[in-house]
């Protein structure tokens, strides 16, 4: 039997299976403190060249405001995620759902205020970090 993906999961998911495919990922099993986040973020899995990461985010956890020279695919495997790009409104996204920030637009992306999530992050180029998210932008109520 053949799954079936949403078509906006297909980008994200195929993304992370050729880089995977390619074998250039080192496992990291402890926290580690990242002056980029926000609250408790656990590394799982990160290639070489950072271009794509696969970390849980604990409730409340999440990144500063930043960038990608090429953009950014985020893929939620599992819990409640919440995302924003500059401008745009709080988005929640559940598992096997995914988005993306295209080249240069200031966003941000971790767990709901009370439920971890789990992503795959898939980027290209170099990131440009900005200033940390607020708790009113962070807990500004969430798009339907």
């Amino acid at each position: 039997m053949r799954a079936q993906f949403p078509p906006r999961l297909l980008p994200g998911l195929l993304a992370v299976l050729l880089i995977s495919a390619s074998g250039r990922w080192a496992v990291h099993a402890q926290q580690k403190q990242n002056p980029n986040f926000t609250g408790t973020v656990t590394p799982i899995t990160e290639n070489s060249q950072g271009n794509i990461a696969h970390f849980r985010f604990e409730p409340g956890a999440r990144t500063k405001w930043h960038s990608h020279e090429g953009g950014q695919i985020i893929l939620v495997e599992e819990g409640v995620c919440r995302t924003q790009l500059k401008g745009g409104p709080v988005m929640e996204l559940r598992a096997g759902e995914t988005t993306y920030a295209p080249p240069g637009i200031p966003h941000w992306h971790g767990a709901a205020p009370d439920q971890a999530c789990t992503q795959f992050n898939v980027s290209r180029g170099g990131a440009n970090w900005m200033a940390e998210v607020s708790e009113k932008e962070y807990t500004a109520p969430a798009k339907k």
